[in-house]
């Protein structure tokens, strides 16, 4: 199937307190999920194989990515590469939306 009511499927709680995720669609080669972070929450540095590429549809984040930092605000979109080091910390209660590739087999819900 090629379209999927992803607005019955459960927020997972992840690793970082205040921070939940489902994942929403999966392909062959991506995989899309929803983000939600909590305000002060954090998602601490860290790195994986996975190309990541991101977007904020409500609130605001600093994000980290290697050696640079940014204010991500809604409207702000995001790529990290394959094995960067990165780190999030939500400034407000934000939504974001973010692509992996490959999909991540950890986030099959």
């Amino acid at each position: 199937m090629f379209v999927v009511n992803s607005a019955d499927k459960p927020e997972v709680e992840s690793p970082f307190p205040g921070v939940g995720r489902k994942s929403l669609v999966w392909g062959d080669r991506m995989l899309l999920t929803q983000i939600i972070m909590r305000q002060d929450s954090v998602v601490e540095l860290h790195d994986h194989p996975y190309e990541q590429m991101g977007y904020c549809i409500q609130g605001a984040i600093e994000l980290e990515v290697g050696d640079e930092k940014e204010i991500c605000r809604a409207g702000f979109a995001w790529t990290i590469p394959s094995g960067a080091g990165h780190a999030a910390t939500a400034l407000e209660d934000s939504i974001l939306v973010e692509a992996f590739s490959p999909p991540r087999d950890d986030y099959k819900d």
